[in-house]
């Protein structure tokens, strides 16, 4: 299988409230970017502190021909049904080009925003129902059944389908792997060192020998023409770590560098992680940073999220200085 990309629009922020009256250009211009440099598609995240995610990706539509729109829904704000007649919507317009992302509110304080206070189990249940239902008004042919569960109940549901491609859904890895294997299409990994990586994905398949399941991870990226100015370019973008690297209990073997300071973070060759939980770091030169996604397609990976708060340029740099060294491997398809 090739290797995917999707760059994640900026959308969410935390601190000062955001200009949205400036941001929709700069989204406009970074999705138009990322098509133009051969990327496959858009990361459009969802949540409290973030723009509608559906809005964007339909106004988003118009302003792109071909890249995959992953439009990330939390549970919480949307009935099931109602989240359906919309994706089929966004379906229509994009041309079937949407995937859906539905997060596990578990691991944030999301579900209280949205007025959810279930315990864990009876999230797991709520969960279950939810996709349950979501997928039979996507994929199935019923017209007019009806739903009687413990959290959600309908009469006549689906007598609006129209006859449309069904997206993939996408899961976290949090979730059950039983939810993940009969609910999803592809897993989204936390983000972690390889080894933990490895790990995910062998528990998966383990659980689910026979799910068609793909997988995937979101990176960071810090790209420069040479290791040492990438580096720098990490210590002036990335917050100021901890004076310690981990406790002696992280069960993460941290690299020994002699370099640059940030580098005792390094959790493996150009990848860097402060702690566990927080967000993993592919930092180095086009070359090294092609090695690095090559090892993580041999474990398995074949979609990889970018996030960050790109610019054009950077968009454009990784489209032109790392995916023909990607593609040199044959780790690319063509672009149609």
């Amino acid at each position: 299988m090739a290797l995917e990309f999707s760059w994640q629009l900026p959308l969410c922020e935390s601190g000062a409230r955001p200009d949205w009256t400036v941001q929709p250009g700069h989204w406009i211009q970074v999705a138009q970017a990322v098509e133009y440099a051969g990327l496959d598609g858009l990361w459009i995240p969802g949540g409290a502190q973030c723009a509608d995610s559906l809005g964007v990706a339909a106004a988003l539509c118009a302003h792109t021909r071909r890249l995959h729109l992953t439009v990330s829904v939390p549970p919480q704000v949307m009935l099931p049904a109602a989240l359906a007649s919309t994706v089929q919507s966004l379906q229509s317009i994009s041309a079937n080009r949407v995937r859906l992302h539905l997060p596990d509110s578990q691991q944030s304080h999301l579900r209280h925003t949205f007025d959810d206070w279930l315990n864990r189990d009876q999230r797991s249940e709520s969960i279950g129902e939810y996709l349950d239902i979501l997928n039979r008004l996507l994929r199935g042919s019923e017209r007019g059944f009806t739903y009687s569960g413990r959290y959600f109940q309908l009469e006549n549901a689906g007598y609006a389908r129209r006859d449309l491609p069904a997206p993939a859904i996408i899961l976290n890895d949090s979730q059950s792997p039983a939810l993940i294997a009969s609910q999803a299409q592809m897993c989204l990994l936390s983000a972690a060192p390889p080894g933990r990586l490895r790990q995910a994905i062998e528990r998966q398949r383990d659980a689910n020998p026979s799910a068609p399941l793909t997988f995937a991870c979101t990176l960071g990226l810090i790209l420069a023409d040479t290791e040492a100015r990438a580096w720098e370019a990490a210590a002036r973008q990335l917050s100021a770590p901890p004076a310690v690297a981990a406790s002696s209990d992280d069960s993460v073997l941290r690299l020994q560098r002699d370099a640059h300071p940030l580098r005792r973070f390094e959790v493996h060759p150009n990848l860097l992680q402060v702690e566990s939980g927080q967000p993993v770091y592919l930092i180095g030169t086009p070359q090294q940073l092609a090695t690095r996604l090559q090892e993580l397609h041999g474990l398995g990976i074949e979609h990889i999220v970018i996030q960050g708060q790109p610019s054009v340029s950077d968009v454009l740099r990784f489209g032109e200085q790392v995916l023909p060294l990607l593609a040199a491997q044959g780790l690319r398809k063509e672009n149609t």
